[in-house]
C-alpha cells in the first residue's frame, strides 16, 4: 500500500498546482468582462484534474477556488447572485473532486486526467441542462423539452446549448494538456527504496 508520504512525492509542487487552479479561475473571470465565449472555463479540469494532482488531502481546494469564482461572478451580476444552479454547481464540483482525488492513487496521471475530466464534463453539462430544464418555464417539461434543453436550448437564447458543451470539452482539455506539461516538468519523483544493509 503507498503511503501518504509517497503519493504526494510524484506530484507537481503544490505551488505550481495552485497556480494552474488560479489560472483556470482567472480566465473564467475574465469571461463576462472581455466578452469570451461563456462556458469556456475549465470548471471539470480544476475539479477532477486539481483534486488528482493534489491528492486526498487537499481535494477540497479546487472546489474552494471555483465556488469563489461563482460568488465573485455572483456579486457582478446582482439579478442572478447565488442561485440554485449555483449550489447545484457546488454539490458537483464537490462530488467530481471527491472522485478525481481517489483517483489520484492510481497515477496514470495525464490519460486517466483527461478521460475523467470530458466524463464529468459531459456529466455537468447534462446535471446543469436538466436543472434548467426543470426551472425555466421556456421549456416543456416533456422529454422532447429535456432533449431541447441538451442541444439546441430556447430559441430566444444564442448560441445553442451544444456550444456550450463543445467550449468546456477545449477548454478542460486544454488545462488537462497544461497540467500535463507541469507535471511532466516539475514533478517530485518517488524516492528509490532504501537498500537493505548487507548481512
Amino acid at each position: 500500500m503507498t503511503s501518504p508520504r509517497s503519493e504526494q512525492a510524484d506530484r507537481p509542487s503544490f505551488v505550481w498546482i495552485l497556480f494552474l487552479l488560479l489560472l483556470g479561475a482567472g480566465y473564467r473571470l475574465a469571461v463576462p468582462v472581455f466578452e469570451l465565449p461563456w462556458n469556456s472555463a475549465p470548471l471539470m479540469a480544476m475539479a477532477f484534474g486539481g483534486s488528482m494532482l493534489l491528492g486526498v488531502r487537499f481535494w477540497w481546494l479546487p472546489v474552494a477556488v471555483l465556488l469563489t469564482g461563482d460568488l465573485l461572478l455572483g456579486l457582478r451580476n446582482p439579478s442572478e447572485g447565488v442561485a440554485g444552479y449555483t449550489l447545484v454547481s457546488a454539490l458537483v464540483y464537490g462530488l467530481v473532486a471527491f472522485i478525481g482525488a481517489r483517483a489520484a492513487r492510481s497515477l496514470k496521471i495525464w490519460p486517466m486526467m483527461w478521460c475523467g475530466t470530458l466524463l464529468c464534463s459531459v456529466l455537468f453539462y447534462g446535471v446543469g441542462n436538466t436543472y434548467t430544464w426543470m426551472a425555466w418555464p421556456g421549456y416543456e417539461k416533456t422529454l422532447a423539452g429535456w432533449w431541447q434543453s441538451q442541444t439546441i436550448g430556447l430559441p430566444e437564447y444564442a448560441p445553442q446549448a451544444w456550444v456550450f458543451l463543445k467550449n468546456s470539452l477545449i477548454a478542460d482539455t486544454i488545462w488537462c494538456a497544461l497540467a500535463g506539461v507541469v507535471y511532466a516538468l516539475f514533478r517530485r519523483p518517488l524516492a528509490a527504496p532504501a537498500a537493505e544493509p548487507a548481512r
